[in-house]
C-alpha cells in the first residue's frame, strides 16, 4: 500500500497543477484519467489489459461505448466512463447505469478525472446501485480511501473482499447519513465564504477572518479565475469577496458576475473595486447583477472589512461568555458555539462548533469545569423553528420541506417563514385551518416567543406575503437556470481552445 499511496500523492500534485490545462474531455482521459488507471498498476498501452471506447451492445439502440474497460483473462472486470473534469457528476445522464449489465464487469466507475465514484450491484443484482459504494477526490485524498482503493490495484484484485468492502462501506455510509439527520436540527449552517483578493492582501485577510468569524469556513487561496470557476460551479458558496482587479477592465468583472450568478442558489458577493472605477458601471452591475449585493473601494483596512461584512452578510464577531451567565432567557434566544470545545485532557468533542447550545450543553460544560465559551450572539438571525422549539417532528414539517422558501429571513427554507405557511398548524397544534396568514398570525402566532423573536430581529414587524411569493419565484427561477448554467460553463470550459 506504500507504494500506492506514493503513486497516488504524487498524482494529486501533477493534476492540481495540470487540469486548469485541460481543454476538453479527451484531454482530461489522456491527462488525469489515464495516469490514475497507470497507478493501479495496468499497462495502458496493452489492449490485453486496458480497452479504450468499449462497445457494449444494448436491446434498444445501436450500443454504447464506455470510455474504458479494464480487462481480466480477456473479460471486463471493471467499467469507467469519462467526463470533462468542470463537469458536475450529480446532473449528468450516465450510460454506465444502463451499460453494466450488459457486460459481465463486477464494478463501474464514474469520474471526471477529479472525482472519482465507483459503483457495484449490491442493493439489487438486476441494476447497478443509484450511490457508489466508494468515492474520492484525488485533489483531496485521505490515508483511508488509498487504504480502500489498495484493493482495485492489479495485483491485489479480489472480488471477494472489494464486495464485503463494498457493503461494509455502504453500511458506515447509512449510520453516517442516519446521524447527520439526527443532529441536523440541532445544528447552524456554517457560512462558506470564499476570497478572491490581489495576492498581497488574501493571506492576511484569510487568517483575520478565521480568527474574527469562528463560526465561518473561509476558503482561499485560488490562483485564477478557472479555479475558481471551478470552486464556484462545484462547491456550495455563500459569500464571496473578489477583486476587479483580477480583470482586464470593469466590462470583463460584469461579464464574469453574470456568468456566475447562477452557479450556486444561494449566493452573494462583495465586491472590491479601484476608487478609479467608473460609477455609472458600478451602477450598472448593481442594478442587473443581484447576486452582487455591495462594493467596498480599495484600499480599505481590515477593520473597514468587518464592518462591510457585518452589513452585508449578518456576521458579527464570536464573543466570550462566563458559563454562569448563561441566563434561561440567553439560551433561548439562540446562542451557537464559535468553536469546538473538548472535554480536559481528552481529544474528544463537549461541544461542537456551529451547534445551537441547550441546557444540556451548559450542564456539561459545569461538569467539566469549563467556564468560558466563545459563542455567537446574534445568531437568532439565522435559527430556525424547528430549531428554536427543538422540534422532533421537524422533518415532515411544511416549513423545513419548503425550499422554495430557502433564505427568506436568513432562514433555512421555510424555517424563519412558518408564520405564513398554513400547512404547519397540524404540528404546531393549532389543529385548525385559517383563511389567511394574517388570521394565523392574530390567532395563533401571535403568543410564539418564535414569532415575537422575528419580529425583533425585523424592527417589529414582517414582510407582507407578497415579498415571500417574490423570493419563492426568484428560487424556482435559479433552480432552473443553475443546472443549465453549469452545463453551459462545462460545454465553454470543453470547446475552448488554447490561446
Amino acid at each position: 500500500m506504500l507504494d500506492l499511496a506514493v503513486k497516488i500523492k504524487a498524482l494529486s500534485g501533477e493534476i492540481r497543477q495540470r487540469y486548469d490545462f485541460v481543454k476538453n474531455k479527451e484531454s482530461t482521459k489522456v491527462a488525469l484519467i489515464l495516469p490514475f488507471i497507470n497507478s493501479l498498476g495496468y499497462n495502458v498501452f496493452d489492449p490485453s489489459e486496458v480497452v479504450p471506447d468499449y462497445s457494449v451492445s444494448v436491446d434498444h439502440s445501436e450500443g454504447i461505448a464506455i470510455d474504458y474497460a479494464l480487462l481480466r483473462g480477456g473479460k471486463p472486470e471493471i467499467i469507467i466512463e469519462c467526463k470533462h473534469w468542470g463537469m458536475n457528476l450529480d446532473v449528468e445522464t450516465n450510460s454506465i447505469h444502463e451499460a453494466f449489465l450488459q457486460t459481465q464487469a463486477k464494478i463501474a466507475v464514474l469520474t471526471n478525472g477529479i472525482n472519482y465514484r465507483f459503483y457495484m450491484n449490491i442493493d439489487k443484482a438486476s441494476q447497478l446501485d443509484k450511490s457508489p459504494f466508494f468515492e474520492f477526490s484525488i485533489l483531496e485524498i485521505s490515508d483511508s480511501a488509498i487504504e480502500t482503493l489498495d484493493k482495485f490495484v492489479k495485483q491485489n484484485f479480489n472480488i471477494d473482499a472489494i464486495t464485503a468492502t463494498a457493503k461494509a462501506l455502504k453500511k458506515e455510509k447509512a449510520k453516517v447519513i442516519a446521524l447527520n439527520n439526527l443532529i441536523k436540527r440541532r445544528k447552524v449552517n456554517k457560512k462558506e465564504l470564499f476570497i478572491f483578493l490581489r495576492e498581497d492582501i488574501a493571506a492576511p485577510v484569510s487568517w483575520s477572518l478565521l480568527e474574527y468569524y469562528r463560526g465561518v469556513t473561509v476558503a482561499s487561496g485560488y490562483y485564477s479565475l478557472r479555479s475558481l470557476e471551478l470552486v464556484l460551479f462545484t462547491r456550495r458558496c455563500d459569500l464571496l469577496i473578489i477583486d476587479e482587479c483580477h480583470f482586464e477592465d470593469i466590462d470583463a468583472f460584469c461579464e464574469f458576475m453574470y456568468h456566475i450568478q447562477y452557479s450556486n442558489v444561494s449566493f452573494k458577493v462583495l465586491a472590491v473595486m479601484s476608487s478609479k472605477t467608473d460609477i455609472e458601471q458600478v451602477r450598472q452591475l448593481l442594478s442587473q447583477c443581484d447576486i452582487v449585493i455591495d462594493i467596498i473601494i480599495r484600499p480599505f483596512t481590515i477593520k473597514r472589512l468587518y464592518s462591510y461584512i457585518e452589513t452585508t452578510f449578518g456576521l458579527k464577531k464570536a464573543l466570550d461568555l462566563g458559563i454562569k451567565n448563561l441566563t434561561p432567557d440567553l439560551i433561548r434566544s439562540g446562542l451557537v458555539a464559535a468553536e469546538n470545545v473538548y472535554i480536559p485532557g481528552k481529544d474528544e468533542h463537549l461541544v461542537e462548533c456551529g451547534v445551537v447550545i441547550d441546557d444540556t450543553h451548559v450542564r456539561e460544560l459545569i461538569k467539566h469545569n469549563i467556564t468560558k465559551i466563545k459563542v455567537h450572539k446574534d445568531i437568532y438571525k439565522f435559527i430556525n423553528c424547528w430549531e428554536f422549539t427543538k422540534c422532533k417532528d421537524f422533518e415532515q414539517c411544511p416549513s423545513f420541506v419548503n425550499v422554495d422558501a430557502d433564505g427568506f429571513l436568513d432562514g433555512v427554507n421555510a424555517g424563519r417563514a412558518c408564520m405564513y405557511i398554513n400547512a404547519t398548524l397540524d404540528i404546531c397544534g393549532g389543529g385548525r385551518k385559517y383563511k389567511s396568514w394574517e388570521e394565523k398570525i392574530k390567532v395563533l402566532c401571535q403568543d410564539c416567543e418564535f414569532y415575537k423573536m422575528i419580529l425583533t430581529c425585523n424592527d417589529g414587524k414582517i414582510p407582507p406575503s407578497i415579498k415571500l411569493m417574490a423570493h419563492m419565484d426568484k428560487n424556482i427561477f435559479k433552480r432552473k437556470n443553475m443546472e443549465s448554467a453549469r452545463n453551459s460553463y462545462a460545454k465553454k470550459t470543453q470547446n475552448k481552445t488554447k490561446t
